[in-house]
């Protein structure tokens, strides 16, 4: 019985010995291939080459979709037109449904969910027309995942706003007051005048 039992032991003593050894493995394997990833991912966000090619392809797509901009030749030799080009934001909605706009999009690490948002995401003052310039800037901001430093910058930016505004909410009330003082002050004058003028 003390055999059987030593023996239980020592099953359960090296199973639990190689469950360690087995986690630690996958653990170290899973770290290197997230690292692996993230190099990938860091040395595509830097490839130069990758971001002008495909600009250049999605800036060809979007002068070939719109019925109001045409390029003749190569677009290095239009670059005031294409620069001048306000594209309405329904062009841009047709344009990435197409599949090698798709592909393009995706070759630039910008969210799959985000593809169908592009005309909102890239329009912040919603008027409807979405810029060449402002299109490829938004679409340089939206490469890759979110980073601290997008959401301090946001917070920074929106907190100068609510100071902004508050100089402004002051500012109204102190005019408020100044109106207010000057209606009463004319409406005092006005009825002394009619009082003088029925005496």
């Amino acid at each position: 019985a003390y055999s059987f039992l030593y023996c239980l032991f020592l099953f359960c003593i090296t199973i639990g010995i190689f469950n360690v050894i087995s986690a630690i493995f996958v653990e170290s394997t899973m770290d290197v291939a997230s690292a692996l990833a993230d190099a990938k991912k860091k040395s595509r966000l830097s490839d130069r080459k990758l971001w002008n090619s495909r600009i250049v392809g999605l800036v060809r797509a979007l002068v070939e979709i719109s019925v109001h901009h045409t390029v003749d030749g190569h677009l290095s030799e239009a670059v005031d037109d294409i620069y001048a080009i306000d594209m309405e934001s329904a062009v841009l909605d047709e344009m990435v449904k197409l599949p090698q706009v798709q592909r393009m999009l995706s070759d630039l690490d910008i969210d799959h969910n985000d593809h169908q948002y592009l005309s909102e995401l890239l329009d912040p003052d919603n008027g409807g027309t979405i810029g060449v310039v402002d299109f490829i800037d938004g679409l340089r901001r939206l490469r890759g995942e979110p980073r601290r430093s997008d959401v301090v910058s946001i917070n920074m930016m929106i907190r100068s706003l609510q100071l902004q505004v508050t100089e402004i909410q002051e500012q109204i009330s102190e005019i408020h007051k100044y109106t207010f003082r000057s209606g009463s002050a004319a409406a005092r004058f006005v009825s002394t005048a009619s009082a003088a003028e029925a005496a």
